[in-house]
């Protein structure tokens, strides 16, 4: 952090309200927001990319600095793409221009500074020195400690469309008085968005694929979500109860039964009050119960499982007895995984076979720094032979000769055909 948001987190402190807060986007921030952006970063409605901005960089940077200074300062359309999704569908994804990127990182930055310390520790997500993993931890242990009975998953119907910007601008108000900042956070708030051509505009939602969305989206839920369950609904509980959120993302843990019912209905009562709402049939009580588990042979009632931040957790017996919560990939997380990987071998099938070796040895070695938590070996190996067998097919289509004399012993004792083993990389989670 900047020694000038470091000046401001501590004026957060003293004040309220905070006054001329954009100031602190000056130069020097816009100069470390470009330098901290990706280099392969996709150009979005103008088409400049990181390295034509590059070129001119001081004059860049100068130019953009007094046209923010001044209010001259417009927010480009989003440039919208699609991806597919695990369930055949397609994901929206916003693509914003890389001058726009600069000044929603320095402003996200500011952002940040102002609210972390309003936040609580219920909320992990997009926050300095915190990490999905931490969410993970802190979900576990609190389970385990509390002998948690029940939880409750709930699934948000497209919650970065449905922000409500009055709302939002009330929030921000709460610690942000400067008319500067809040201008210009209406500007990509109405942006809109460019698809074919035509620029679409929209009353709701924060603006995806900018920096300053993530935090956008935590200070909303912070006061929708995070202060409700902390200062009012937990202290009316008869139990134990702890939420934990990343993002839009969250679920609810609880040892009695009737909290979990009412935390189900009032939630979802609670956030239609501010335009969100949740899918029925992805949010329920799960009876998340080691009990269950007690006794020989196979209970009559097993305990649900859930998914959080992409991992499938569920309850198992130890070798000594005791309960333990595993967590694997699901199967979802998995399959999208698999997929991407097929693909990309079909598409580079004659690409050289060292440099096949060295993508898939980089992906997955990703996948284990993610998903390697404990009592998760063998979901590992599942996927780690999975990739082998597809490399294996892949190159066997190369021509007819590889398919007629490629053996799976002859590639496994190739040197470069060796992959990265699965390994536990998250023993703290």
């Amino acid at each position: 952090m900047s020694p000038k948001l470091v000046e401001l987190a501590t004026r957060v402190g003293k004040e309220a309200r905070l006054t001329n807060v954009v100031q602190y986007v000056d130069e020097e921030l816009l100069r470390l927001a470009f330098q901290s952006l990706r280099k392969q970063a996709a150009p979005g409605v103008d088409g400049q990319s990181y390295e034509d901005y590059a070129a001119g960089l001081d004059e860049n940077l100068w130019d953009l600095y007094r046209r923010l200074k001044s209010g001259r300062y417009q927010a480009p359309a989003i440039r919208r793409v699609y991806i597919p999704k695990a369930n055949g569908k397609l994901r929206a994804l916003g693509i914003t221009t890389i001058e726009d990127r600069v000044v929603q990182k320095a402003v996200a930055w500011v952002l940040s500074a102002v609210f972390e310390q309003d936040f609580l520790e219920c909320s992990q997500g997009f926050r300095p020195k915190r990490s999905a993993h931490m969410a993970l931890r802190r979900l576990r242990n609190g389970m385990l400690q509390h002998w948690v009975k029940y939880v409750v998953e709930v699934d948000v119907v497209g919650y970065f469309d449905h922000v409500n910007h009055d709302w939002l601008r009330k929030f921000l108000r709460h610690r942000v008085n400067d008319g500067g900042l809040l201008r210009l956070i209406d500007k990509w708030l109405r942006a809109g968005v460019m698809e074919n051509g035509l620029v679409t505009l929209s009353e709701g939602g924060v603006p995806q694929g900018g920096p300053v969305s993530l935090v956008l989206a935590n200070v909303y839920l912070h006061s929708v979500l995070d202060l409700w369950f902390e200062k009012r609904f937990k202290k009316s509980c008869r139990k134990w109860t702890e939420l934990t959120r990343y993002a839009d993302d969250f679920v609810a843990a609880f040892q009695d039964r009737e909290d979990a019912e009412r935390f189900r209905q009032e939630v979802e009562e609670r956030l239609a009050a501010f335009e969100l709402h949740v899918a029925p049939e992805k949010t329920a009580v799960l009876r998340f119960d080691g009990s269950l588990l007690h006794g020989m042979g196979r209970p009559a009632i097993k305990p649900a499982t859930f998914t959080f931040l992409g991992f499938k957790h569920f309850l198992t017996k130890t070798r000594r007895g005791t309960i333990n919560i595993g967590r694997t990939a699901s199967i979802k997380a998995r399959e999208r995984f698999l997929r991407r990987q097929a693909d990309w071998l079909r598409a580079n099938r004659h690409l050289d076979v060292h440099k096949q070796q060295a993508h898939l040895r980089l992906v997955l070695n990703g996948y284990y720094q993610y998903f390697g938590v404990r009592l998760a070996e063998q979901a590992l190996y599942s996927v780690y032979r999975r990739i082998r067998k597809l490399w294996r097919q892949q190159l066997r289509r190369r021509s007819e000769r590889a398919r007629r004399t490629c053996a799976w012993s002859d590639l496994y004792a190739k040197a470069w055909f060796q992959l990265p083993r699965p390994r536990i990389t998250q023993l703290w989670v």
